[in-house]
């Protein structure tokens, strides 16, 4: 029996966008299943408030509960197909929102506090501020001086389409839905958690949603978030995908943007 998709409530504007992004993902997992809320929560063996708290960002879940609540709902949706979330990648989200912040954290976390505020530990470079938005310059200023030749022969990726078979890659429009999220995160200095969500498109997205992501950046004129986008697809542990990602960028006329990220997978793999 498919689930019923429920009615969520809204969650607090004030939580970070690693909180938000958990928050986000279990909810996805629980609509897999059919039961009770109760009924999950008791085979997860916690109480029905306090998972209520987990789906509604009241609070982030301790490791061993979203591990039991991960169980039963996988439990329940045997024969339906897989979750569309791994474990691995739930505890990842978690370890970012729980993660505490401090000035020279990696981005993603949360915004900092008045006591750190008191005292503040000053990074050692910018990089470590906004890694990948950093990385995204430099390798772009790498590329053009072609420290990083991609022989085409090299790239895998296929052929480009004809012409007339493919949309202009200036055509693209807006349909990032997280596009006007970056931008208003990067103009208001939020470059922790607009690099978050830079990271979460570039190591869980698909090829098509990957093609959409990098090209309404490059619309709107974010064109460090597009390339630290393209850092994060290149150290994907799964390199066919990330040669997926580039036959779909190149069959969208994004050949820049595949020449970007290949170069970067390059330097990734030493």
């Amino acid at each position: 029996m498919t689930p019923k998709p429920r009615t969520w409530k809204e969650l607090p504007p004030g939580i970070t966008a690693a909180h938000r992004a958990l928050v986000t993902a279990l909810r996805e997992i629980r609509e897999c299943s059919t039961r009770t809320q109760a009924e999950i929560a008791r085979d997860a063996h916690q109480e029905p408030t306090t998972l209520s708290n987990h789906l509604n960002a009241g609070r982030i879940p301790e490791e061993p509960l979203l591990r039991d609540f991960y169980a039963v709902v996988e439990k329940d949706a045997t024969g339906s197909g897989p979750l569309p979330h791994t474990l691995e990648f739930l505890l990842d989200l978690r370890t970012n929102a729980k993660k505490k912040h401090c000035a020279c954290c990696s981005i993603g976390y949360p915004a900092m506090t008045a006591s750190t505020q008191a005292t503040p530990q000053q990074p050692a470079s910018r990089s470590a501020m906004e890694p990948d938005l950093v990385q995204a310059r430099h390798l772009r200023r790498r590329a053009r001086r072609h420290d990083f030749p991609v022989p085409q022969e090299h790239a895998g990726v296929p052929v480009p389409r004809r012409e007339g078979d493919r949309h202009p890659a200036d055509t693209v429009e807006l349909t990032w839905s997280e596009t006007g999220v970056v931008a208003r995160y990067l103009a208001d200095g939020q470059k922790r958690d607009a690099g978050f969500l830079l990271w979460q498109a570039g190591t869980s997205y698909s090829a098509a949603d990957l093609v959409l992501a990098v090209g309404s950046c490059r619309t709107a004129g974010l064109h460090d978030a597009a390339e630290a986008i393209l850092i994060n697809v290149a150290e994907r542990t799964d390199r066919q995908a990330v040669l997926n990602i580039a036959a779909a960028l190149n069959e969208a006329g994004r050949h820049d943007d595949v020449t970007f990220m290949l170069t970067a997978a390059m330097r990734a793999d030493g």
